[in-house]
């Protein structure tokens, strides 16, 4: 397999380009329509606090926030944060690393993690996968979004090395860090790398799925 990981920690290459970024990605009506409503329609059934897990400019902690839903952001790029508390003071920001959150276990009724796993090399995916698994109040909602291909593989994305995931190897990684998966799919996109998403549910304590 190609190694091409960068000797510059991806948060700081994000740092170094998050104007751009923003000014391309940071308003929720540049994303697909299928994207708004995938995440629209996975936030309405939830009750209850959720997290945006690697939130980026803050476009997504804003719209799956509502009075039911307190919606707390987190990122590794401080220049992320700033923006996304200056235009969203509904919702609460601040610099986290996706694998030790800052959370007690179970605080969260769902968690977005919409594209924050891309940059995670393979062997230290589990590891995010159970920070994501922990902070989840038992039953509670997790939605993934990814780069989907037949085999794991990493590729040179604009910003950082990213990896592409097969829609059902990743789903073995979420089923160990204690999910039961509701969906999974991928869906082709002109001109773009395929779009690949995993809706899953954190199992009980006693081991039992979806109730």
């Amino acid at each position: 397999m190609p190694q091409i990981y960068s000797a510059i920690p991806t948060a700081q290459c994000y740092a170094s380009l998050s104007e751009a970024y923003i000014e391309l990605f940071g308003r929720v009506e540049q994303a697909e329509p299928e994207d708004r409503e995938l995440i629209a329609r996975w936030a309405q059934d939830l009750a209850g606090p959720v997290l945006d897990a690697g939130c980026g400019p803050g476009q997504w902690t804003h719209t799956v926030a509502s009075a039911e839903r307190p919606a707390i952001g987190v990122d590794m790029v401080p220049e992320f944060i700033e923006h996304a508390a200056a235009n969203y003071s509904e919702c609460t920001f601040q610099l986290a690393d996706m694998s030790a959150l800052p959370f007690p276990d179970g605080s969260f009724s769902g968690v977005l993690a919409w594209y924050s796993i891309i940059h995670t090399q393979p062997e230290q995916l589990p590891e995010v996968l159970n920070s994501l698994a922990r902070v989840l109040q038992p039953g509670g909602a997790l939605l993934l979004g990814f780069f989907a291909a037949q085999k794991v593989h990493p590729f040179e994305h604009k910003v950082a090395p990213a990896w592409y995931w097969p829609v059902g190897e990743l789903s073995k990684l979420v089923e160990a860090a204690g999910f039961e998966i509701v969906d999974r799919g991928t869906r082709d996109r002109s001109g773009a790398r395929c779009h690949g998403q995993i809706v899953a549910q954190r199992k009980h304590a006693d081991g039992s799925g979806i109730k």
